[in-house]
């Protein structure tokens, strides 16, 4: 491979690189509206009605109608009409690994903003850089969300493993199954961990 050629192999990793940080940034910027946070976090216990996502969200039908049509342009929600009602539900099921990330950032920032921030200077840095000072209890509170989102992988895998099932059908059963028997989603996949294992 000459020069020129390996050259070109970089500036197109280079540009894909960048098209790839550009599609990110549009998918934060739809998620920066909470309402449509909202919406995402009520479709992730399954698919649901206007009504439910009315009553479940608190926004008024005319401003639910806007964020849904937002939501299904970038193709992360999708609708269709059966039994003469509307029903919405996620289309990229991996949403909801988003906004759990989203929540382990939020609550590990939380955690150090209760337990304040002491002043460290990075020996020779000159940053000023501040650290965090984690209580036992603040650790074990992020250490229990790290779990929780650990559990949720092993049981889609373990679905997958026993059905056949792609993760995404996997994780949308799981989703399914809380919704229906009033459960968390933690709680649901501890089961299938523990089916998987007994099988």
């Amino acid at each position: 491979m000459c020069f020129c050629q390996i050259g070109a192999a970089v500036t197109e990793r280079a540009e894909f690189g960048e098209q790839a940080a550009s599609a990110e940034a549009e998918l934060f910027k739809l998620l920066a509206h909470p309402a449509r946070v909202r919406v995402l976090s009520v479709l992730a216990s399954g698919p649901a009605s206007v009504a439910d996502l009315c009553s479940a969200t608190g926004l008024k039908p005319s401003h639910l109608a806007g964020q849904l049509a937002q939501l299904r342009q970038q193709h992360l929600v999708a609708g269709r009409r059966a039994d003469g009602k509307l029903r919405y539900w996620l289309s990229v099921p991996q949403i909801v690994e988003l906004i759990s990330a989203a929540e382990a950032v939020l609550n590990a920032r939380a955690v150090a903003a209760a337990n304040g921030f002491v002043g460290s200077s990075v020996s020779g840095s000159g940053l000023g850089l501040t650290e965090a000072v984690l209580t036992e209890e603040s650790a074990a509170a992020l250490e229990e969300s790290l779990e929780r989102r650990a559990l949720i992988t092993d049981a889609v895998r373990s679905v997958t493993a026993r059905t056949g099932r792609s993760s995404e059908q996997a994780l949308l059963g799981l989703l399914a199954q809380a919704r229906e028997r009033s459960l968390t989603l933690a709680e649901v996949s501890s089961e299938a961990v523990a089916e998987h294992g007994a099988g």
